[in-house]
């Protein structure tokens, strides 16, 4: 088993976790950083030290992608889910449904260390009943984003089960070295109308998201733009519902383009056809709600196009990491975002401090300097650059006027300075009768220059 360099050093780490007390370490490392090939390296350690290794996946898809890694690492390991005749090999890969369903009726052997991948999922439901019969097991969960959907932390203070957090590589560390590619994103001039979709969750509420990116000015759009940008390369779009998935599949075959849709209740021949028809050519678009936002392994994916918005972080990474692995001849990926999650979230080369509280902190030398910039001529998405990377349009640098402003020279009572700071701004606003007065509550708001020239012109004072 030949490991990267950032590979070694994370098994390193994680193994230190587990030699100065921890139980339970949570590995963070990208899409693509080769995940399953850590894990087999762990795996076989553990086996050859007689260990018993019990490695958790959620999918179907995913049992047979970690089997086929850790067959190609030289790992002998059984499979413990529907279809499957089992074995007393040291490693098994289990579906956490099926050891959940067994737990009351039929034993295995008892771990000795538990492996959860995609462990953002493992908290909570059938997840936590697992590791929480195995008690005396070790635990090491592994994920490209160590938050739960709703933003909550993974961590024991947080209401988790992961004690000690180790960082692999970042985003920007691995498209640098070529170990994942590049992006190229790009968005309508304008972001989707979502005031009054109420959250539900933690995130917007499905339903209501579905009928407001059914509007035929976006679903035309998203297909424009494939048309436009994308032609014909293997893509993966991601709906706010099955509905929406299927309609928009109708759209893209009678714009002439081979387009399926996909979901949990699709039949598994059809997915396994539809997914692996990205590779053939015989599906072009995969349409899908939240089916294959997580964990699936499909270099070829050459553009995601994104009709999912939501306030998750985490699905917003898992979701474009899905297009972020090389293949021979891909230069970029492309991401067609509709959804704006990139205004909301950053591009995937922005760096964040992750934390198992859930608190997750881009790493800026200003905590609000933007973390994203779109062209005003080609609509392209970067990072803050003084020219757009894609179309080399130069941006205006406004230069900043001294401007003089006549303020109150008079003493302010500390009452009153306090009264400024605390007070609702919408009923301060709403007393201010003068220039001199909003210049004063912003002064005591910490508000920005431009607020007060946008409350004048709003109530049309002079």
């Amino acid at each position: 088993m030949i490991l990267r360099p950032y590979q070694q050093h994370a098994i390193d780490e994680v193994r230190g976790a587990f030699r100065t007390g921890a139980r339970a370490p949570l590995l963070v490392a990208p899409t693509g950083a080769g995940k399953t090939v850590i894990l087999s390296s762990v795996s076989q350690g553990a086996a050859d030290r007689g260990g018993q290794v019990l490695i958790l996946v959620h999918r179907r898809e995913l049992i047979r992608q970690t089997s086929d890694k850790l067959r190609q690492t030289g790992v002998p390991h059984g499979i413990i889910a529907p279809g499957f005749t089992g074995n007393r090999l040291q490693v098994q890969v289990a579906s956490v449904q099926t050891i959940a369903r067994r737990l009351a009726t039929q034993r295995h052997d008892s771990p000795t260390l538990i492996i959860a991948d995609e462990a953002h999922h493992a908290v909570a439901g059938q997840w936590k009943a697992v590791i929480d019969a195995y008690p005396s097991a070790k635990l090491l969960g592994v994920t490209a984003t160590p938050q739960r959907l709703d933003g909550r932390g993974l961590g024991v203070d947080a209401g988790g089960i992961f004690d000690r957090l180790v960082m692999g590589p970042t985003v920007a560390s691995l498209v640098a070295d070529g170990h994942l590619t590049p992006c190229r994103i790009f968005a309508p001039a304008q972001a989707p109308e979502l005031t009054g979709i109420r959250t539900k969750g933690g995130d917007f509420d499905a339903q209501a998201l579905a009928d407001a990116m059914s509007k035929p000015q976006i679903t035309g759009d998203a297909v424009a733009h494939y048309r436009r940008h994308a032609a014909g390369l293997p893509t993966i779009l991601f709906s706010p519902s099955v509905a929406h998935a299927e309609m928009m599949a109708q759209q893209f075959r009678d714009d002439g383009w081979r387009a399926v849709a996909v979901s949990g209740a699709s039949d598994m021949g059809l997915r396994d056809r539809a997914i692996g028809g990205l590779a053939t050519g015989e599906t072009q678009i995969l349409c899908t709600c939240d089916l294959i936002s997580e964990g699936l392994d499909v270099p070829v994916v050459g553009a995601v196009i994104l009709l999912r918005p939501t306030k998750s972080l985490g699905l917003h990474i898992q979701q474009v990491g899905r297009g972020l692995r090389p293949a021979p001849g891909k230069t970029h990926l492309l991401v067609l975002d509709h959804a704006g999650n990139t205004l909301r979230h950053g591009v995937p080369e922005t760096e964040r401090e992750w934390s198992l509280d859930g608190r997750v902190r881009r790493s800026t030398k200003k905590d609000d300097a933007p973390s994203v910039r779109q062209c005003p001529r080609c609509f392209a998405m970067h990072e803050p650059a003084p020219q757009c990377p894609e179309c080399g349009h130069t941006y205006e640098v406004k230069t900043r006027e001294i401007e003089h402003v006549e303020g109150i020279l008079a003493e302010l009572p500390a009452e009153r300075l306090a009264h400024l700071r605390t007070a609702p701004t919408r009923e301060l606003q709403r007393q201010a009768r003068t220039r001199d007065e909003l210049v004063l509550i912003a002064k005591a708001k910490g508000f920005k220059r431009g607020w007060v020239e946008q409350v004048m012109k709003h109530r049309g004072m002079r």
